[in-house]
């Protein structure tokens, strides 16, 4: 199981890498787009201080920030789940937490991590449409791109 959240989170963190170097390339900041890559680098810390049990009250959940701020948290956030990986061995640990409405819940980590890169896939989606939508050309984040080009 560690081999497949290895290659799951390096797959997160150059999907998440390609596109902040893409959205400088076509010089793009767009609100709703920058307003998911927000959420997206947010859920990752969210996800991460609730499974480390850090505390989140001081993390901005629904801030839109411009991407010389979200670039160097994506970085960061990226190393810390590739670290949390390396250092798991029990991927069906129990992990206690409340949600934002400050309701309680456990999930086993495994299922947390594949909830976490699959909400990030989905808001890259998201964000590849109001790409297109705007005139723009989305930068092409599928998973099978990421193991071809690993293969290359």
């Amino acid at each position: 199981m560690k081999a497949y959240f290895q290659k799951l989170y390096e797959y997160n963190q150059w999907a998440n890498t390609g596109l902040c170097n893409h959205l400088k390339e076509i010089a793009a900041e767009p609100d709703e787009v920058m307003k998911r890559l927000s959420h997206i680098v947010a859920a990752e810390e969210l996800w991460y201080h609730r499974i480390e049990t850090l505390g989140f009250d001081h993390l901005p959940i629904f801030d839109i920030q411009p991407l010389k701020t979200l670039e160097p948290r994506l970085v960061a956030s990226a190393q810390r789940w590739l670290n949390l990986v390396a250092k798991t061995n029990d991927f069906e640990v129990i992990i206690g937490y409340s949600n934002l409405s400050g309701r309680s819940f456990s999930s086993c980590l495994s299922d947390i991590m594949i909830h976490l890169a699959n909400h990030g896939t989905y808001h890259r989606g998201q964000i590849a449409t109001l790409l297109r939508q705007q005139g723009l050309k989305p930068l092409p984040t599928d998973y099978i791109v990421y193991c071809r080009e690993q293969r290359a």
